[in-house]
């Protein structure tokens, strides 16, 4: 497939003398050999990274490439001698497949190596179309002064990484180290959707890399394809046979082709909450789906009589599409690093960096002897083709973890931390019953470091209503721990005479008290009315017929024990309204016989769930 004249990049008079292989050879091997290079080497340097580390791996390409620009420079009047540093530039150009493994390594969620790896690729999409633009701004000054302006901002860029880029191996020990000092924190293997696999899934691998490569491919279909030589030569090329004005000029044609790159920026932004939703998986059989859709609407609109309308249809459709065909490119990365163990993020990168560059620079010539031979709209059913096929490759992908639909990740609140007694912990996350006093030391560690208390979703009534005597023989006791640590705190209080201490106090159990998700807090109160309505309706009560009597009820056993948020100023009297609480609930519960149970003391005892847990 060669490049029309007048494109970015075929400035036939400015390019060094082809012969006797003709101006089509430049189009065809610049690119390949550029492309050839970058393969060979992701698969290499991937692989060294893993080894011996990403930074100096990243800097050895950026300044590889600082010099491989500038001996492009140099070779620019020998066909051949270009070609030869531009397969050597290519060797030091593959930083791509190692910052997605550094990506990896850093982050420590799933979902924020997910948003940086996709943003990784995003920006190196990015960054080719930039390469364009400079082209087309500096037409006047010649077709490789770009190149010297390419290997300025490489070493600029490789300046800062030298100074500024820090190992992974040296952040991780630091973010240990401050775990450590902090004393009370999450688990590192507490979080199953953040554990790494230890061994590489070679089957799903491949499938993963299969499906890369069948999107690729399939994307030619869109871009270049679609808007060249379809476009081209439908906007273009027939009235400039028939001398006529084109509907196209060159230059619209420069920027059209150059532009559409910056769709990868709504495509970055799309991609996080479409993983999220649907999964990396999903994203990708998406994408691939409504690019070969897409692609056969272009190819129709292209084919359609020419006119500025139908021109006008084709450009919109081409930029609305191309986004995603990003979100379907960009899932690729954060698949291997989901399913790679972290000693082989590297390789696994590299690898894919390599086949997609193998494919962009071999599919081109096989796309083009069929658009030669068959026409161009035959090539582009064939990539049609390619891409649905590239989304049922993607299908078994659906149900692998780390590409399927991630977990909501739990919030400190609702899950163990490191130091806990982990089996005591998800009891009492699952509404089992734990003493208070356990509770209460598990809270109070978690206030002491600033983490919020447990939020504890109680079971369904029909789960625990054989239980409910053995529920009340345990109630005096809890409510005999909770009487006397309010005693204890009521004591510190009165002995504390600097109010700046207080309200140290206070800001800490309005911390531990907050939840980071309201909704959680909702679903707990739901579920705690449900319980309560259920245990009405077991019992004879008919709330739709007594729901007066029923609230009078409820004011009398759940009297007012203060302000939700604590200050200096209401401390000691909500601490009062606590310790009377619990010395009214635990006259009630002077009798354990069943036939003594009351309304009323079935709602106390349902108002020790709802009372503050960790104390001050």
């Amino acid at each position: 497939m060669v490049l029309p004249r007048g494109s970015p990049g075929a400035h036939e008079d400015s390019f060094p003398s082809t012969e006797p292989f003709g101006f089509s050879a430049a189009t065809y091997f610049v690119p390949m050999t550029a492309l050839l290079g970058v393969a060979i080497a992701s698969l290499v340097i991937g692989k060294l990274s893993d080894i011996k580390g990403r930074k100096p791996c990243l800097l050895l390409c950026l300044y590889g490439s600082t010099i491989g620009c500038i001996l492009k420079f140099i070779a620019r009047k020998s066909f051949w001698f270009y070609n030869g540093m531009n397969l050597l530039n290519g060797l030091f150009s593959a930083s791509v497949p190692v910052a997605l493994a550094y990506a990896g390594d850093v982050n420590e969620t799933k979902r924020e190596k997910d948003a940086e790896i996709g943003m990784l690729v995003g920006i190196s999409m990015l960054g080719s179309a930039g390469g364009g633009i400079i082209a087309i701004l500096m037409e006047t000054q010649g077709l490789f002064v770009p190149l010297l302006i390419g290997s300025a901002l490489t070493l600029v860029a490789a300046v800062l990484n030298t100074f500024m880029l820090i190992e992974p191996k040296d952040i991780l020990a630091s973010r240990s180290r401050e775990r450590e000092e902090m004393g009370l924190l999450i688990d590192d293997d507490e979080d199953d959707d953040n554990k790494a696999p230890t061994e590489l899934n070679k089957k799903v691998f491949g499938n993963i890399i299969l499906g890369a490569l069948g999107d690729n491919i399939g994307s030619s279909g869109l871009m270049p394809l679609c808007l060249s030589p379809l476009a081209f030569n439908t906007f273009y090329e027939n009235f400039a046979k028939a001398g006529e004005d084109p509907i196209m000029p060159q230059v619209a044609y420069k920027w059209i082709s150059v532009l559409v790159a910056l769709m990868v920026v709504p495509g970055t932004l799309l991609s996080p909450p479409v993983y999220n939703n649907i999964g990396l998986a999903g994203g990708c059989i998406v994408g691939n789906v409504i690019t070969g859709i897409v692609t056969i609407a272009l190819l129709y609109v292209a084919m359609a009589p020419p006119s500025t309308a139908t021109f006008g249809i084709f450009v919109a459709l081409l930029y609305a599409s191309f986004p995603f065909t990003v979100i379907s490119q960009l899932s690729t990365g954060p698949m291997l690093e989901a399913t790679s163990p972290p000693d082989k993020r590297g390789l696994c990168q590299g690898v894919n960096i390599t086949v997609m560059n193998f494919g962009a620079a071999l599919s081109p010539f096989v796309l083009g002897i069929i658009s030669d031979k068959l026409g161009t709209p035959t090539a582009i059913w064939i990539c049609v083709g390619i891409s649905f096929l590239a989304a049922l490759i993607n299908v078994p992908l659906i149900w692998v973890k780390g590409c399927n639909v991630p977990e909501k990740p739990r919030p400190k609140e609702l899950r163990p931390l490191r130091g806990e007694d982990k089996e005591m912990v998800e009891k009492a996350l699952k509404g089992e019953w734990i003493p208070a006093e356990e509770l209460e030391y598990i809270n109070k560690e978690r206030y002491e470091n600033g983490q919020p208390y447990l939020l504890i979703h109680p079971r369904r009534y029909e789960d625990e209503k054989e239980e409910l005597a053995v529920l009340r023989k345990r109630a005096k006791k809890d409510f005999l721990f909770h009487q006397a640590q309010t005693k204890e705190y009521l004591n510190q209080f009165n002995s504390t005479e600097d109010i700046q201490q207080i309200q140290q106090v206070c800001d800490k159990v309005n911390t531990s008290m907050q939840a980071s998700d309201p909704n959680e807090v909702d679903e707990i109160n739901r579920q705690v009315g449900e319980w309560f309505i259920s245990y009405l309706t077991d019992n004879g009560y008919a709330p739709q017929m007594d729901s007066t009597l029923i609230k009078q009820v409820i004011m009398s056993s759940f009297p007012s024990v203060g302000d939700s948020t604590v200050t200096p100023e209401n401390l000691e009297e909500i601490l009062l309204s606590h310790e009377k609480s619990y010395t009214r609930l635990i006259e009630s519960e002077g009798f354990d016989e069943p036939k003594n149970q009351s309304f009323s003391k079935v709602l106390s005892v349902a108002q020790s769930a709802m009372l503050p847990k960790g104390g001050l």
